[in-house]
């Protein structure tokens, strides 16, 4: 993980050469002319975006789910699904990076990408909490300093610190609510606390990248709390991506490896064990999800891992079964997201789909999501996270391409997507997307990527549906294959950008046709490698 500094004392400008792990593909998941109908003056109808990155249980029937759009929940265990609308309640705007819920408590954080000097970055917009389960919302800023916000009290000393005073690559990754505070896992801001009750953030000082241990009496002299690279005075266990509470135990993952924090009663110190890939064995230092299983008497801290910078280092999975003292590893060289368990049964959501295990040892992984009944597929192999709802006994897989949810273990799934119904008034009749289409990257499954060609059939169009892609000089490229729809409904299509001889297809724009009946509509797509 690498970011540098061009101000000595604010951070107001980056040098970067890994990509975040947690990129979520935001604003390419749903269509453009995406205009869905007011259920009332804060919700839309239907999920916010496709690409959905958490999914969270609450009370009664309810369901959060995280997309890159902003927030979507169900109040009927997924009959139907509504989305706030940011800019008509206090929810930050842009992609949900973060969200915790913890009875009737809700944390919510975002972001959006920038563009800065050809690079894509991301950009904090600001966290919301609300205390009676998303009926009201209250706003939080990203936390951000003044440039003379250069040091801070811990305990009874005074120390240095870096100010951050940009939003760019200050957004929020992670959130954990516990007693009365919102704990908030930061790249550029590091680990801060947001106390509810004051209305305030706090930094909360971390262990240098070499210390083992680290509290209000540890030896300061010399301490910074400074994000930037090693090589530039900082440390890489400063810049934080992940946190779970629990009581007044914390957990942290940063770009150095595992913090374990036990918080004083007074809650401004906090006595920080660290644990790192090097000293302890975990299978990478850079550390983007965690998760607490607690089952049979066991507390099980689950890390998803990525390799950092040294060549020892892997992505996969470790756990710790006695609070740290020792670690095992688990589904390595596989790029691991959010993990879930209920009882005994781990979930852990990867590129590679999603897997399952019962002893934390032997792993099971889940076909592609296919709905037998209508055709529909999820047409990505990543997941990002995952959920076991024992209120109806539902399986649900957050992914790229929709939602998956299976109450037979797989054998049978429905699946939830957002798209416009081109039946509905003032929209065309035929389209694609994602457009433009990404060859390498968008839904991608089975080593290709896919787009999707969205159509409505009536009574009179019942039959095959055919549609063919033509390149700009109108020379056929490739035919799907037919269709046949026996009653009228929305339904969709996808090509994978390969010609009829099976060869990836030039980057340009390429003319699409479908006949429906003696109907006929067309539409573009441009296309990416």
């Amino acid at each position: 993980m690498r970011w540098g500094l061009l101000a000595m004392v604010s951070l107001t400008g980056l040098v970067w050469g890994q990509p975040v792990p947690t990129r979520y593909a935001l604003d390419r998941a749903a269509p453009a002319s995406l205009s869905l109908q007011a259920a009332d003056s804060t919700l839309n109808t239907g999920l916010a975006s496709n690409s959905v990155v958490d999914i969270r249980a609450a009370a009664d029937s309810l369901l959060f789910f995280g997309t890159s759009r902003g927030l979507s929940l169900t109040r009927d265990l997924g009959e139907t699904f509504l989305s706030y609308v940011a800019d008509m309640t206090q929810l930050p705007e842009g992609g949900i990076s973060a969200l915790d819920i913890v009875d009737t408590s809700i944390a919510v954080a975002a972001l959006v990408d920038t563009v800065i000097s050809g690079r894509l970055w991301d950009k904090g917009r600001g966290l919301a909490y609300s205390a009676d389960l998303g009926n009201e919302w209250i706003y939080i800023p990203q936390p951000q300093d003044g440039e003379d916000d250069t040091t801070l009290v811990w305990g009874d000393t005074t120390i240095s610190r870096l100010a951050v005073t940009t939003l760019v690559a200050n957004a929020t990754y992670d959130v954990a609510i516990s007693q009365g505070v919102i704990w908030a896992a930061s790249w550029a801001s590091g680990l801060r606390k947001y106390d509810l009750a004051a209305g305030q953030w706090k930094h909360v000082p971390l262990p240098l990248d070499d210390d083992t241990t680290f509290s209000c009496d540890s030896d300061l002299d010399g301490y910074e709390l400074n994000a930037r690279d090693p090589n530039d005075g900082g440390s890489d266990n400063h810049k934080v991506f992940s946190v779970i509470a629990h009581d007044s135990v914390l957990w942290v993952g940063t770009a150095a490896g595992i913090n374990r924090g036990i918080v004083a009663e007074s809650g401004d110190c906090i006595a920080w064990t660290h644990y790192t890939a090097r000293r302890n064995g975990l299978s990478g230092n850079w550390v983007v999800a965690l998760h607490r299983q607690v089952t049979s008497g066991i507390e099980r801290i689950w890390a998803s891992t990525v390799n950092a910078s040294d060549l020892s280092e892997v992505r996969g999975v470790s756990y710790t079964e006695d609070g740290g003292l020792t670690w095992r590893v688990t589904l390595l060289r596989q790029r691991a997201h959010n993990i879930t368990s209920i009882g005994d049964t781990v979930y852990v959501a990867t590129n590679s789909g999603l897997y399952k295990s019962t002893d934390s040892r032997n792993w099971a992984l889940f076909q592609s999501a296919v709905n037998k009944l209508t055709d529909e597929e999820v047409w990505a192999e990543q997941t990002f996270g995952a959920l076991y709802d024992s209120r109806d006994n539902t399986l649900w897989i957050s992914t790229p391409d929709g939602l998956a949810s299976t109450q037979n273990a797989g054998v049978d799934w429905l699946i939830e997507r957002s798209f416009v119904s081109t039946a509905d008034s003032g929209e065309v009749a035929f389209y694609a997307y994602p457009n433009p289409f990404i060859l390498s990257e968008d839904n991608f499954r089975d080593g290709r990527g896919h787009v999707r060609f969205q159509y409505h059939v009536t009574a009179a169009q019942e039959g095959a549906a055919d549609i063919a892609i033509y390149d700009f000089a109108l020379d056929p490229v490739a035919t799907l294959p037919k269709r046949v729809h026996t009653s009228p409904g929305d339904y969709s299509q996808v090509w994978d950008g390969r010609n009829a001889a099976g060869r990836q297809v030039a980057n340009g724009v390429y003319y699409c046709r479908i006949t429906l009946g003696s109907d006929e509509h067309w539409t573009k797509v441009m296309v990416i490698k």
